[in-house]
């Protein structure tokens, strides 16, 4: 898949190369369009959101549906960067997202912020001074006159997507927000479409694949690999509400006869608990990103048949750098480094096996949008710092050994929280678990405490099981915390910024 290209003309491409009339992409909200049809649609709207506003940036605020993914192409077909929002974000932090991105015009559906319980953000973003469009409303607006001149422009080819350039930037998408105050990433035309070619040519999924994700086109995992790669890859592209939803989905991957599933360790788990007899028969391949896949995750998926695919990434990366493949896998590593990624690993004070991943490539961000404000790069030469802590076998496998941020030191040994978890995930698999380092001047040592939403769990059975497997006490929580349910963000990840603020209040 060329990457010096831009969305718009790819998508013209794989829309002539593809002439069913067959349509290529649903929802679960029952819609569905053809090649030409989604063209069509980029086409006409794509005139309406050049009149909202002059500046570049236009912000998206929808749910996963044929709409979402219509109105995000159209912001492109417009020669505009569409800034993809995360509604699970806390009110206060989108419109810090809205003012970061230097917006003042967002594109949403009154129904959908009914539903997610955000019916007031148009009259506090008009109090930043920022418009509220709803798409309802421009689909009346749009009449037959107006779906006719689309259609001629799109025959004609006069759709003048050469006002795009292969490094302006295509997408907008703000960091999960797990740890730290999210950023927001630059991804251009040409990040993307690398990104694409880079999956495609480690793992040269056929278009006679079905893909269906549900996970969230906010998120880069849900929106490069489940909805740009398969459209231009000419796959039949099913698309789900929410990763939530889990009978809904398993509806769709029946219905649909999907075979390749994109989803997250978390939902994957539980999703297989109230699936039916033949609800994923015909899954081939699951692909999981986002966090660790866990053992009896993979095993559960596997006895169905399935081959697991674990991968590794990130939104300054468009997002995947590394992914296990048919043929080339291994358990417990995301795979090898995507083709065309350099990459190095630097030591980092206290870590004596590996170090902290550093890669450079194609599909690495243009900057994150302060840097362009501010006339700096946070990329040194190109290369973007991680914070993963990784090792690499001799066969170039990569296994991922925490965050930078999710390691501490304690009598002078740095701790990887992650394996904690890990370890705690061995004894209690069904549940989840959180480490959390707590650090203050009233404690003479940094203290671990484990959140978990396993009730039977104790402290002496952690600690026996830690016996058993010869884990130093060093690594052993002191304090455990049991909650009905631990904060997760929308991406299925354990959002720790929650469990740390519980800290501090």
């Amino acid at each position: 898949m060329p990457a010096n290209n831009t969305i718009p003309k790819r998508l013209l491409m794989a829309a002539a190369a593809n002439r069913s009339r067959k349509p290529i992409l649903y929802d679960e909200l029952g819609r569905s369009l053809t090649f030409d049809r989604m063209i069509i649609g980029c086409a006409v709207l794509s005139r309406k959101i050049e009149a909202l506003s002059h500046r570049h940036h236009v912000g998206c605020l929808l749910p996963n549906s044929v709409t979402g993914v219509v109105a995000t192409f159209g912001c492109n077909f417009a020669h505009k960067t569409a800034v993809i929002l995360n509604y699970t974000f806390p009110v206060p932090t989108i419109l810090r997202c809205c003012e970061r991105a230097h917006l003042d015009v967002l594109l949403t559906s009154r129904q959908f912020l009914e539903k997610s319980g955000l019916a007031d953000l148009p009259e506090l973003l008009a109090s930043h001074q920022i418009r509220t469009v709803f798409l309802e409303d421009l689909a009346k607006k749009i009449g037959r006159l107006a779906k006719l001149r689309g259609m001629l422009r799109v025959r004609l080819k006069r759709l003048r997507t050469e006002r795009s350039a292969p490094d302006d930037a295509a997408i907008i998408l703000f960091t999960s927000g797990s740890e730290a105050e999210p950023k927001a990433v630059v991804l251009t035309h040409r990040n993307l479409l690398a990104n694409c070619g880079q999956i495609l040519e480690a793992f040269p999924i056929g278009q006679h694949e079905v893909m269906f994700s549900a996970l969230p086109h906010f998120h880069a995992f849900g929106l490069t690999a489940g909805a740009i790669l398969p459209l231009l890859n000419g796959m039949k592209t099913i698309i789900g509400l929410s990763p939530l939803r889990h009978r809904e989905n398993l509806q769709m991957i029946r219905e649909h006869q999907a075979t390749v599933l994109l989803s997250t360790d978390t939902f994957l788990a539980q999703m297989i608990k109230v699936a039916a007899p033949g609800d994923l028969a015909s899954l081939r391949f699951v692909v999981a990103g986002a966090e660790r896949l866990k053992p009896r995750t993979r095993e559960l998926y596997e006895a169905l048949g399935v081959t697991m695919l674990e991968g590794y990434g990130a939104t300054e990366a468009g997002p995947v750098i590394a992914v296990n493949v048919p043929g080339a896998t291994r358990h417990g590593t995301v795979g090898r480094i995507l083709p065309n990624i350099e990459y190095r690993i630097e030591p980092h004070e206290g870590i004596e096996e590996g170090g902290v991943l550093h890669v450079r490539g194609p599909n690495m961000m243009k900057s994150y949008l302060h840097d362009l404000l501010e006339s700096r790069s946070s990329l040194d030469d190109g290369w973007y710092d991680t914070g993963d802590i990784v090792t690499v076998d001799p066969e170039g496998y990569l296994a991922i050994k925490g965050r930078k941020k999710r390691f501490t030191k304690i009598a002078g040994e740095m701790i990887s929280l992650g394996y904690i978890e890990d370890e705690v995930s061995r004894l209690s698999p069904d549940h989840q678990h959180a480490a959390i380092a707590i650090e203050s001047d009233a404690q003479l040592k940094t203290l671990i405490r484990l959140y978990t939403n396993d009730p039977a769990l104790t402290l002496d059975t952690i600690r026996a099981h830690f016996n058993d497997s010869r884990i130093p006490n060093t690594y052993l929580p002191r304090e455990i915390v049991h909650m009905a349910e631990l904060p997760v963000l929308r991406t299925g990840k354990v959002d720790y910024q929650t469990l740390q603020h519980l800290i501090r209040h």
